[in-house]
């Protein structure tokens, strides 16, 4: 995209250079020509304004944000993976207490 840039800038200062050194006089073809060339000066100053613009409305790369979001995503995964073995545990013990109380109940019958 610079490279871009720096070749409109060279044929804007090129046709520059041209229309300064070339002595136009009242000659109708040489005034003829010069207009062209700042009609196509005029035009190659926009192409290159235009240009610049794009470049400054170029978005920020996201890359940094997309690399913390995905540790973030991973630390995430090792929690949630981490609370599932909790409760897993938790209710192995819940099963296992439950089933004491029942032996319990078995054992002593409220009369």
């Amino acid at each position: 995209m610079k490279s871009e840039i720096t070749q409109g800038l060279r044929c804007v200062a090129a046709l520059a250079i041209c229309v300064a050194l070339s002595s136009c006089g009242d000659d109708p073809e040489l005034v003829k020509k010069r207009e062209q060339q700042k009609a196509e000066i005029s035009k190659l100053s926009g192409e290159l304004s235009i240009l610049k613009e794009r470049l400054e409305s170029i978005p920020p790369d996201k890359a940094v944000n997309i690399e913390e979001l995905k540790e973030k995503a991973e630390n995430n995964r090792t929690q949630i993976a981490s609370l599932e073995t909790e409760v897993e545990a938790l209710g192995k013990e819940k099963a296992e207490i439950e089933k004491q109380h029942q032996a319990y109940k078995r054992k002593y019958i409220a009369k």
